[in-house]
């Protein structure tokens, strides 16, 4: 038989006043960082919201492009912003959830407040465990969003409130155990969440001001761009030096001149995120195009100026140690000469210089394909490409074997001027086959 530890009657008013003790003191601690608004030096436009309806929801339809939802919220064969799609994290698979104002299914009936503690903080409405905040996942970017103003966040809900209401059931997730489970994410936000605005240097003139803000709040530029710890929170330290995501490289867009935009001129990086590639530096694609096709292009271009000198000028310069060479490099280089010959410069071209704006991208000078890891073109390679205008690129995944994939991405690393490292490997690519979904050459 087991015997019950009996407690008495004290002791259990101790241990409950504890337990509610610590419950206060994390959600005291999780809203209580932007208790102190430093907000003042904010571009002007960001502080009081219109007051005009009409003006508002204008507002609101210009943050959310610049914020990027649309990509996120909607799932394939989803109406926009009802949600489904789902995002790989390494704790398994997190659905979007519907933000129209659906009043069942989607954010309709929410008040300010509940929405502003979600953007804000992180929190939605009700509680998990009867007791615990509702914490969102961090995969929704309110460790950046919480640098948004209030008058910006009442904008977006206006937005958002008046899109037709779509009801649509959730997309489930399938998050591991115990990682389904929102309350363990308390510790996580104990270490890695500080809610609150961000600071602006007062000497900053209004572009920069502008930039930093589209930057780091709005565009949350350095939730894809900046490495993470084993817990998948971002590293402060190294902010903007490139990053894995999915099946590619998000890479190196802070101010250093040799492996960041630094030495883009500005001119180069507003057509890339303006007019969606200009083939000097190469195109968007995957997440960036994306993210290109529904928010930097539809924002003015004056903003996209402002973007580029926050970059180029005032993040902090970072530099990545790429893994060193293959073994067989220079064998490897030859091997994928003749592959990218026969399979490649249909499109690509003779010399890496693709077919023209918005068709085929040019490998030759494209600083993603020579960022420090040689993920980008394992990916394109293996995922394929969703096309700039009528022409995709597919996925040669079946007809490439994974020592093939690597020496092309060697030789197209190392050639026409390019200056990356040829470090990739048949495990590499393995790897991101992996995280891509697609199965290997068979002979």
């Amino acid at each position: 038989m087991i015997r019950l530890l009996k407690i008495k009657p004290f002791s259990r008013l101790m241990l409950a006043s504890a337990a509610f003790v610590l419950l206060l003191g994390s959600v005291i601690f999780v809203r209580g960082a932007a208790a102190n608004d430093d907000s003042a030096d904010y571009p002007a436009a960001s502080l009081s919201a219109p007051t005009d309806q009409t003006a508002l929801i204008a507002r609101g339809k210009y943050l959310v492009a610049a914020a990027d939802c649309a990509p996120c919220h909607t799932g394939p064969n989803h109406a926009p912003f009802t949600g489904g799609l789902v995002m790989n994290t390494p704790f398994g698979g997190l659905a979007s959830p519907n933000i129209t104002a659906d009043p069942t299914t989607g954010i309709g009936n929410w008040t300010d407040k509940q929405f502003y503690d979600a953007i804000h903080y992180g929190i939605a409405p009700g509680h998990d465990w009867l007791v615990f905040p509702r914490f969102l996942y961090p995969a929704m970017p309110y460790t950046s969003y919480t640098k948004l103003s209030y008058a910006d966040v009442m904008a977006i809900k206006a937005y958002l409130d008046s899109l037709a209401p779509v009801q649509v059931a959730p997309t489930p997730s399938s998050m591991m155990f115990p990682f389904n489970q929102r309350p363990v994410l308390l510790g996580w936000r104990m270490l890695f969440f500080h809610a609150g605005p961000m600071h602006m240097n007062p000497a900053w003139n209004d572009q920069m001001k502008n930039g930093a803000y589209l930057t780091e709040a709005l565009g949350h530029c350095q939730e894809c761009h900046t490495p993470r710890n084993f817990l998948s929170a971002m590293i402060p330290s190294k902010a903007f030096a490139g990053a894995p995501i999915d099946a590619f490289y998000a890479p190196n867009i802070s101010s250093d001149k040799t492996q960041g935009v630094g030495g883009w001129s500005s001119a180069d990086l507003v057509a890339y995120l303006h007019d969606e590639g200009n083939l000097v530096k190469g195109s968007p694609y995957a997440s960036m195009g994306e993210m290109t096709h529904h928010s930097t292009s539809q924002i003015p271009v004056s903003d996209d100026q402002d973007i580029a000198l926050y970059l180029q000028t005032a993040t902090a310069p970072q530099q990545v140690t790429p893994p060193p060479a293959a073994a067989d490099a220079t064998a490897s280089i030859a091997r994928g000469a003749k592959l990218y010959a026969s399979t490649c410069a249909a499109c690509h071209g003779a010399q890496g210089a693709g077919m023209g704006p918005q068709m085929v991208p040019n490998l030759a000078g494209n600083d993603s394909v020579t960022a420090a890891y040689p993920d980008n073109i394992i990916g394109a390679t293996l995922a394929g490409l969703d096309p700039w205008t009528a022409i995709p690129m597919p996925s040669f995944a079946a007809q490439l074997s994974d020592q093939d994939i690597a020496d092309i991405a060697n030789y197209v690393r190392t050639s026409w001027g390019n200056t990356g490292v040829p470090n990739a490997t048949p495990d590499m690519v393995a790897a991101l086959r992996k995280r891509a979904g697609v199965a290997e050459k068979t002979n």
